[in-house]
């Protein structure tokens, strides 16, 4: 069973950013860490092709996963454990949206990901819920991060200067995230 999952957002990789740096972390404690590579693209990237990576591990996942996300990995994940009804321990969820951020290249490939209006279910399958928030995003509206954390009875976090917390805004590291996950 995995201890962690970890996704990445739009047109992202699983080697970028933080993740490698902070699956090193976690295994070095013991942890199950799944960082998958799901499908990036305009063709490619849509919520039918992310479940079926996700689904070759769904028998891996149960109540004891914590799920990480970033940018477009939140409404990914918690659309998918509302439509498939796992209940999963945790999730933080790293400047995360559900809607349109007027970006025409990643609205175009984000907007498949958008399909529900209950997302308020998702406390019926998680234990904790915490949305980390950067008051700079240059991608993310804060007002989408909120409003996504207050659908999801999300934690709010505010960041004051990390920018997307991609390597551009310096994480290659995230030291909060993984001390609230330890």
């Amino acid at each position: 069973m995995y201890d962690y999952i970890i996704i990445h957002g739009s047109y992202g990789c699983q080697y970028e950013n933080w993740f490698p740096w902070l699956y090193e972390k976690l295994t070095e404690m013991g942890k199950n860490v799944l960082v998958a590579q799901f499908p990036i693209g305009e063709k490619e990237q849509n919520y039918e092709n992310w479940s079926k990576v996700l689904d070759a591990y769904k028998h891996l996942i149960d109540e004891n996963t914590t799920f990480i996300g970033h940018s477009l990995a939140p409404a990914f994940i918690v659309d998918y454990l509302i439509e498939n009804q796992l209940s999963v321990k945790d999730l933080y969820l790293v400047a995360p949206f559900y809607g349109i951020i007027n970006i025409p290249d990643f609205d175009k490939v984000n907007c498949p990901f958008f399909i529900r209006e209950d997302l308020q279910r998702i406390v019926e399958y998680t234990k904790k819920r915490v949305c980390l928030i950067s008051k700079t995003d240059p991608y993310v509206p804060n007002e989408l991060s909120d409003e996504f954390a207050e659908n999801i009875r999300a934690e709010k976090i505010y960041f004051e200067n990390a920018g997307h917390f991609n390597k551009a805004a310096g994480y290659l590291k995230f030291e909060e995230l993984f001390e609230m996950l330890k």
